[in-house]
């Protein structure tokens, strides 16, 4: 299997984080406050002069960062994924928006179809987010044809190659998209990520009619049409 990971990627770029959000934000003081309006304000105000004593972008940038790199390193057990047998941490991503709309809406469609009845529609709020990466990676990608294992609906060709790699000690991976013809990115190393900022939401509707995945930017803004059928048979 040497073939397989002679080639590497030095790998110096933005990539596409695509990760379940809310495009409303809650009022985070309904807890405290129910229905008193005066007490409600004076919790704004509080916030308010907190927040102006400290550096500029100090709270937008942790919460993104949380948010968007941080969770798969930090919450354990961790999840059993392509890459990963889930006893190590993965952070997975994509070179371009179209590859990462694709992956999501496999994975929402598999999730969905395991509901027997259902007959609406299915509404589902997404946030994608740019990471810049920097890393020397191991390269997957020209390996598509020659290991068709890299694609399978199954993980147990991949999920060794990211155990071997990650306990090696290799930041990550480029790896071809089993949904697309697109590119993934495979981060086992906290390390080598950082400016995460936020680029759109996207909202995921699914008929189950038809398992059509319409992919809104905003309301009535379609940006991409994922016939999704052809995951659950």
């Amino acid at each position: 299997m040497k073939s397989l990971y002679d080639s590497n990627k030095d790998f110096d770029e933005d990539f596409f984080r695509n990760i379940v959000s809310r495009r409303k934000s809650e009022n985070l003081f309904d807890d405290l406050t129910g229905e008193d309006t005066d007490l409600h304000d004076i919790a704004v105000q509080a916030e308010m002069r907190v927040k102006k004593d400290l550096p500029w972008g100090i709270i937008s940038r942790g919460f993104h960062y949380s948010t968007s790199i941080e969770y798969p390193f930090l919450t354990e057990p961790y999840i059993a994924s392509r890459y990963s047998d889930g006893s190590f941490p993965v952070l997975y991503g994509s070179v371009d928006l179209e590859t990462t709309i694709c992956e999501t809406a496999y994975h929402m469609a598999k999730f969905e179809s395991q509901s027997e009845g259902i007959d609406e529609i299915i509404v589902r709020d997404r946030a994608v987010y740019l990471i810049h990466g920097r890393a020397v990676l191991i390269d997957l990608t020209n390996k598509r044809s020659s290991f068709s294992q890299l694609l399978a609906n199954e993980y147990s060709f991949t999920q060794p190659i990211g155990k071997r790699l990650s306990s090696e000690g290799h930041p990550g991976i480029m790896a071809p998209s089993a949904r697309c013809e697109g590119i993934n990115v495979v981060f086992f190393k906290i390390e080598v990520l950082s400016d995460p900022r936020m680029h759109c939401y996207l909202t995921y509707r699914l008929d189950p009619r038809t398992w059509t995945i319409t992919i809104e930017r905003k309301p009535g803004e379609v940006v991409n049409i994922v016939e999704a059928a052809r995951w659950i048979q």
